[in-house]
């Protein structure tokens, strides 16, 4: 990777949280809207659907999240944190709405001619990235992350044609 600098990842994205949908309205019974959980996320990366929680009451528009979008866990209830911080990209679907839970980050990028989101999905399971994810989480029992943490990740970033060029390699 040369000529590319060595940046905070803060310095390409921004990590939101998810909104605290209400109990009282998840359900067993499929509805069209799913919220994404850390049961969502594969150890090592990826999506997963196999036990997916219902929600049956209110949306806010902006917790909707869209085919492509880049989420990760932000706790773990393992205590190696199996999980934690790692990505997944929100599957195509049919007659389904993920939502956006409270326990998962959404991976925003402010210039995605800086960098290619299938690339930083790829980035993100790299062995130094999860290092610095382990090393600062908190709570022993149940692990934690925040987007500060994530943000703080430094990196080095080739340039856009070679990010995606190394996505297409990994495909």
């Amino acid at each position: 990777m040369t000529d590319a600098a060595r940046n905070s990842l803060g310095d390409y994205v921004h990590v939101k949280h998810g909104f605290a949908f209400k109990g009282e309205y998840f359900t067993d019974d499929p509805t069209p809207d799913v919220l994404v959980t850390p049961g969502n996320f594969a150890i090592g990366g990826g999506f997963q659907d196999e036990k997916l929680k219902y929600y049956a009451g209110p949306v806010p528009d902006d917790y909707v999240l869209e085919q492509g979008d880049l989420v990760l866990t932000m706790t773990d209830l393992s205590k190696a944190g199996d999980t934690l911080g790692y990505p997944a990209l929100i599957p195509a679907s049919t007659g389904k709405r993920y939502l956006h839970n409270q326990r998962i980050g959404l991976v925003e990028i402010h210039d995605e001619e800086q960098l290619d989101r299938r690339f930083l999905f790829y980035r993100l399971r790299a062995s130094d990235y999860r290092h610095h994810i382990l090393g600062t989480a908190s709570g022993s029992t149940v692990r934690h992350t925040s987007p500060g943490r994530i943000r703080q990740f430094e990196t080095t970033l080739p340039n856009i044609q070679l990010q995606r060029t190394v996505f297409c390699a990994y495909r």
